[in-house]
């Protein structure tokens, strides 16, 4: 891998955040001189931080499909919940039809692989200035940001390139586990098992968690949203629906405690529920930690799901899709997510997600992503219960989430019928958020596609096939000898 181009790039990000005097800029070496001014005081740490939010929200991929944009819709792109209108094999198609080529003018993986780690060494080049005994508390809340960031990073890596946790994990290949800013021309990492990047990531939460010390708004890390993503983690680790690990899903159930009975937030109601996506994140109660792109250039995003309002303009490639809206009661108010929008020469297709159009023009918007929200604990809860065999409490959760969208409570359900459930409303809360296909695949389900689709026909893939996970960038494995494909 080419580490010191891509931590140079970081660092030149990094100043973007920082006040250094351009004389001085002019006449001293950025990868040296710069780090003692950034790190002299502890404000530089907190610029620094601020940097790292900027790569995140799209600047750690040099193209108008960004960072945030790419993540949201790899994820999705392998699910079923929405249907291709795209028929010409291009980047988005790689990933929707399962091809995961490696080559990177056919995928999007060359650019979100050197993304990622555009931001772990700009993450690491900060954790590696914190002092081990330092008790700063603006510094420590610096490390707490970005020890949660690196957390966040590792694990949308770690979730397109490896196998799902309950696959054999301590063999399993995983992503490099890079963990700081020693760097030389010679550094070829090997890829970490499956295993050792989850127990980073859960040590970087937790060690993150009693960090905070500053209450910001959403858009930044927090004690809650490292515990929100420790409750997501856990699940994730929770093993299949047929052979559960009780002490990962006791674990998330005990953080998404903590969120949901100490975290002050709270479920939009009603009307406020209708215009949850109308609004940004800031002093939203329900958002945990969303990736606020109010300073960014714009993304993509929404135009991969709406089309912009231009008479004759073709957009909005990927629509819900009919086994989504299916599982849609006519009396759901999540039904209010989604609008009608005809995409010349696709009359048949006119449902379009509006979740990501907040100041929507043209082809861009500034959306935010809502990566972390009070509803998706209680699912997770919800789900975590149904796996201890605790049916009444698992139902409780999820009728919070079903009385929210405006549909009756349910009683009896156990077993088989009340995780179906479960899996159901984290479909249709969580749509188009960055979940699709995971659900399945971590649970040992397959993912079903029941309808024609653009370049694909109806499909069905197995959580052990080899092609639910991405392919590494052809020119990394290249670069680095230490690096085996998938």
């Amino acid at each position: 891998m080419k580490i010191k181009s891509i931590c140079l790039a970081a660092l030149l990000v990094a100043g973007l955040a920082s006040s250094c005097n351009k004389q001085l800029d002019e006449l001293r070496p950025h990868n040296v001189i710069f780090e003692d001014i950034q790190f002299a005081q502890p404000e530089g740490y907190s610029k620094a931080v601020v940097g790292a939010y900027t790569l995140i929200a799209g600047g750690a991929v040099a193209n108008a499909f960004n960072y945030n944009d790419m993540f949201t819709f790899l994820s999705e792109a392998k699910g079923n919940t929405i249907r291709a209108l795209d028929a010409v094999v291009n980047k988005n198609t790689d990933a929707f039809d399962y091809i995961n080529s490696s080559i990177k003018d056919y995928s999007h993986t060359y650019e979100f692989w050197r993304g990622s780690y555009t931001i772990l060494l700009h993450l690491n080049k900060i954790l590696a200035h914190v002092k081990a005994d330092e008790t700063n508390p603006v510094i420590l809340q610096a490390k707490a940001e970005a020890l949660f960031l690196r957390a966040y990073v590792y694990f949308n890596l770690v979730r397109l390139y490896g196998k799902p946790f309950y696959q054999s994990p301590s063999e399993s290949l995983g992503v490099m586990l890079i963990l700081d800013d020693k760097i030389s021309l010679d550094f070829a990492p090997k890829r970490a098992s499956v295993q050792e990047v989850y127990s980073q990531i859960l040590s970087d939460l937790e060690t993150a968690a009693p960090l905070f010390v500053q209450k910001k708004s959403n858009s930044y890390g927090s004690k809650y949203a490292a515990y929100a993503l420790l409750s997501r983690v856990y699940l994730y680790m929770g093993g299949t629906v047929d052979n559960p690990v009780a002490n990962f899903n006791q674990k998330a159930v005990e953080y998404a405690d903590k969120v949901i009975k100490e975290g002050g937030y709270q479920l939009l109601q009603d009307q406020a529920y209708l215009d949850y996506y109308k609004t940004n994140n800031v002093n939203n109660k329900e958002d945990i930690f969303a990736v606020n792109t109010d300073y960014a250039t714009g993304g993509m995003i929404s135009n991969y799901f709406v089309m912009p309002q231009q008479i004759g303009y073709s957009g909005g490639l990927y629509r819900p899709s009919p086994y989504f809206l299916s599982l849609l009661a006519s009396n759901d108010k999540r039904n209010n997510f989604y609008i009608n929008n005809v995409t010349p020469g696709y009359p048949d297709d006119n449902r379009a997600v509006s979740k990501y159009m907040i100041r929507y023009q043209s082809l861009f918007d500034n959306s935010p992503l809502r990566y972390l929200r009070l509803a998706e604990m209680y699912l997770n809860r919800a789900e975590a219960y149904a796996k201890l065999n605790k049916a009444a409490d698992a139902l409780s959760d999820v009728n919070v989430i079903r009385q929210r969208a405006g549909l009756p409570a349910l009683s009896g359900l156990e077993g088989k019928s009340l995780m179906d459930e479960i899996l159901k409303q984290r479909k249709l809360e969580l749509a188009f958020e960055g979940h699709a296909s995971y659900d399945e695949f971590r649970n040992g389900l397959m993912m079903i596609r029941n309808y024609k689709s653009g370049s694909s026909g109806e499909m069905s893939v197995s959580p052990t096939d080899k092609k639910i996970i991405m392919q590494l960038p052809e020119e990394e494995i290249i670069a680095n000898p230490n690096l085996v494909q998938n």
